[in-house]
């Protein structure tokens, strides 16, 4: 079986990688590549759910997969609990522009009647409960101590302010945003494969000013951060 690592741009998994060892990394889609003495495919999926939700789906189709390992940046919520250059591992991950949006933009799935998926009683509307400690046992790897827990919110387009950023993350309880986390969370809980989503934080989130935001340093975090689950 195969592990896949996916990373939403080129530049993310090799910052990943650096740690690991030498491969190829495509622009867009998978290769094969053995790293830490294990088989991956190592997935770049493109920026946003849709182009996640594709490449992910594609691969879960297509290959006997042991588990999915998802890394890359993430914008903060606030930066006394997921400091800049941090990482953080998500316990939850919310789609929060599923449903009906109300005047403020934000949308709710109260008496929305069409879940995302379904079987059975369950059902997922915007939220994918995550259990990181099983998924890291269940693949051999480690969690530090030290990495920060949280619900990540999905989202398809970034938050440009910080009332928005303050008000999603107030409903949704949220520690960090991202825009391919859900898709990719959704498509290994439809198959019962272990998912695993490690990120590092670059920015605060409606921060749009960029000499801000510290996105070398926290692709050197992701580095370390990706390198210590192998360890």
């Amino acid at each position: 079986m195969t592990l896949v690592l996916a990373a939403a741009t080129a530049l993310e998994m090799r910052a990943a990688l650096k740690s690991l060892g030498t491969a190829d990394v495509p622009e867009r889609g998978a290769v094969r590549a053995f790293l830490a003495d294990r088989e991956m495919l190592l997935l770049v999926t493109g920026v946003g759910p849709v182009n996640a939700a594709l490449e992910i789906g594609g691969i879960l189709g297509q290959f006997d997969v042991s588990g999915v390992i998802h890394v890359g940046l993430a914008g903060s919520y606030d930066e006394r609990l997921a400091p800049l250059g941090s990482a953080v591992l998500a316990t939850a991950e919310a789609y929060p522009e599923y449903g009906v949006a109300g005047d403020d933009g934000l949308a709710q799935t109260t008496a929305f009647p069409f879940a995302q998926w379904e079987r059975g009683e369950q059902r997922v509307f915007q939220r994918i409960a995550l259990q990181p400690d099983e998924a890291a046992a269940a693949l051999e790897l480690t969690l530090s101590s030290d990495i920060r827990r949280g619900t990540f919110l999905t989202v398809a387009g970034v938050t440009g302010t910080p009332h928005r950023a303050l008000t999603l993350a107030s409903r949704h309880e949220a520690l960090a945003e991202n825009m391919e986390g859900f898709p990719v969370a959704l498509a290994a809980f439809m198959r019962n494969v272990p998912y695993l989503e490690l990120r590092t934080i670059s920015n605060g989130v409606g921060e749009r000013d960029r000499s801000r935001w510290t996105f070398k340093e926290a692709l050197w975090r992701l580095e370390s951060a990706v390198g210590g689950l192998f360890a």
